[in-house]
Parts: structure tokens; sequence; C-alpha cells
């Protein structure tokens, strides 16, 4: 008996598409090439490393994360900050923390499954906040309604790339100081959005909130999942949060922090950062041209995302059904929802999907023409609703 797809995790529905033979445009991960210049950096550091013994870990690791500072505006000063392998360990370190909270913990919805998963796994009380209640504006009376121990926002959004706009950050920093929440924001995207290159632990010291941040290399650097996830706490978070970082590992692969620092050194428009814009932002022309669509965010504050986030309707599970006989794999929207029943028609996810834009230009157009080619097969055969 065939399994209900929609029972599958998000993370579930991408591993299909790692096979030989699929064009991927499920998981998010920065899947492009490397320029030619980024491959001589990443050979040489691999090369130095190799040839010497006496290796200097934490002259790496200075060297990383003053590089990820260009990117994000934010510094990562030791003990405040800890480098994990990934957003998801950062995330479940919060997680484990935040069993010491009083209070539910607010989650946003929709947003990646794998989030509040972690923090139920952790035995956490979820309690969901629309999107539109936080993203871009901040609705502080109805958050003040939930009596929240703690906030997880995830800015810009997966999958629908909403932003949090910088006065809107301070305001619910100031709002989670006001009313002794402890905030979490996962910012692994923020390369994508020039608005949120700023230091929100150092505002939030500032003001006394309790606030922590999870930044991630794997989002935009595309080194074939080599990645770093950054987890920066304010100074009264810090101690107790490395206390758990330190129990789940020692350090990061100094390969890697080595490979990520080279390629994140150049900040200018040629750098690896400023490429991955450029790949989305032609993607996403191409995606708007061939399916008629328009994705730019209507206001001053619209920037580049990194994934596209697609209305099909009633005929959505008809068309990932056409586009996988075509060898592609999709993202179905409905466990974005995590708080809805999965399978349920009226999960507002049900009619969507999420599509990735950070792919090489040849591999991302056939993977276009196979969901273009799904939608009117469908169309043709009188699926579509």
């Amino acid at each position: 008996m065939k399994a209900d797809s929609s029972t599958y995790s998000l993370t579930e529905h991408e591993w299909p598409a790692l096979a030989a033979g699929t064009i991927n445009l499920a998981d998010a991960h920065a899947r492009h090439s490397l320029s030619s210049d980024s491959v001589r950096r990443v050979s040489e550091v691999t090369r130095d490393l190799l040839a010497h013994t006496g290796s200097d870990y934490f002259e790496a690791e200075t060297w990383f994360r003053e590089a990820l500072t260009r990117h994000t505006g934010q510094h990562y000063p030791v003990p405040s900050s800890y480098l994990t392998y990934s957003a998801s360990i950062a995330l479940d370190v919060i997680a484990k923390y935040l069993r010491s909270v009083q209070g539910p913990i607010g989650m946003l919805t929709p947003t990646f499954d794998s989030v509040p998963a972690l923090f139920t796994r952790s035995g956490l009380d979820l309690v969901p906040v629309p999107e539109e209640r936080v993203l871009p504006g901040c609705d502080t009376g109805f958050l003040d309604s939930l009596e929240l121990g703690a906030l997880v926002v995830v800015a810009p959004n997966n999958p629908t790339g909403a932003i949090l706009k910088p006065d809107q950050a301070s305001t619910l920093i100031e709002w989670a100081a006001r009313h002794d929440v402890l905030l979490v924001l996962d910012v692994s995207f923020r390369m994508f959005d020039p608005k949120l290159k700023l230091d929100l632990v150092e505002m939030a010291d500032d003001i006394g909130a309790d606030v922590t941040t999870v930044d991630d290399t794997g989002k935009t650097i595309p080194l074939h999942d080599t990645k770093v996830g950054v987890l920066t706490a304010t100074r009264a978070l810090a101690r107790d949060l490395g206390s758990i970082c330190t129990d789940v590992l020692l350090n990061v692969s100094e390969l890697n922090i080595r490979m990520l620092a080279a390629l994140l050194e150049d900040d200018g428009p040629h750098g690896e950062a400023a490429r991955a814009r450029a790949v989305a932002a032609a993607n996403q022309k191409h995606l708007e041209q061939l399916l008629g669509l328009t994705l730019d965010l209507r206001d001053e504050h619209a920037f580049q995302r990194s994934v596209a986030w697609l209305h099909l309707g009633g005929n959505r599970d008809a068309v990932i059904d056409a586009c996988r006989a075509r060898s592609v794999q999709v993202l179905p929207g409905d466990r974005f929802y995590w708080n809805r029943d999965h399978g349920d028609t009226d999960n507002p996810g049900s009619q969507w999907i999420r599509v990735p834009l950070l792919r090489d230009k040849d591999l991302f157009g056939q993977g276009l023409e196979a969901l273009d080619s799904a939608l009117r097969s469908v169309k043709a055969s009188g699926e579509m609703v």
C-alpha cells in the first residue's frame, strides 16, 4: 500500500532529490557551481592544511568569524557564539535550553517543519504564531495575548521569503525585553536580505533582552553541503547555551571553516554571496517568464529571495506526480504549516510548492521545462481544478 506522502517530513521529501539522474528542485541548500576563482581558493586552502601538521585552529576560527561578519553585520565573539555543523544542530541546542524556560514557546507558521519538530522532540509546548503577525510588521498586542516564554522567528522565512524589517526587528527585541520573552531568531537566509545586515545580538544586549540567533552558510555558499551553523547569544544566555554546545561537539572541522572563510572573505560583487544572489535573481526571472508569475515583494524592502513559493491550486498533487514522472523533485507545501492536519485540503499549503532558486542555469532550466510540461499535461488531461 502506498504511503500518503503528506505524512513524510519535508526532509524526507528532499532526500530522493539527491539521487543521480534526478533534477533537485527540492532542498533549499545552495547547489549551484562555484566560480573558478573560488575553486582555486578552496584547492589552495585544502592543499595548505593537508601539507602542515602544525595547524592553528583558533586562527582559522577567527578568520571565519570575521569573514562572516562582513556579510551579516553581526559580530561572533568568543564565548558568546558557537560554531556547529548546521543550523539544525544550533536549533536543537537552543531547544534543549528552552526546557528551562517557563511558558509556551511561540513558533512561526508556515515554516520548515524540522524547526518545530526539533522543539517538539525536546518536550516543548508550541503555540503557532501566524507569519503575518510578525513579518514584516510585528503585532505586539497579539503577541502579548499569547503569554509566551519564548518566540521563534525565521527571517527571511522559509518558504515564503517574508522579511523582518530593521525597525520591526528593534520593535520585536524591545517587546521581548519588556515581557521577559526569550527571542530566537533563525536568520539562516539573511545574506539574501541586505536590510538584515545588523548585529541583532548587540542590539539586544544594549537593552537587556534575551536573544539568540542562528546563521547558516549552507543556504548561500555552494560547497557540497560543507557548511557551518553559528549560534550567537546575548551575554545572559551565552554560558548556559555554550555548556550544551560543548556537550554536543568539541569543534567543527578546521578544513570546513578554512574553506568557508576563503569563500566568505570576498564580500564584493564577485564574491560567492553576491554570486548566489545573482544566480537566484536570474533563475527567478526565468521562472516568472516561463510560468507567467511575478514573485517580487511589492514594497520598498523587496530583496532577492533564494526560494520561490508557488501557488498551484487544487491540481498541486497531480503536478507534483507529473514532475516526479519527469525525474524532477519539488517540495509540497503542506508540512510548512506544521500545526495543521497534513493531507487535509483545508491546509493552506496543500495548494503550494516550494522551488529553490540556487541551481545552475542549465539544470534549473531543465527543471522548469519539466515543471511547465507537467502543468500542461495535467491541464490537457482535464485534472486541473
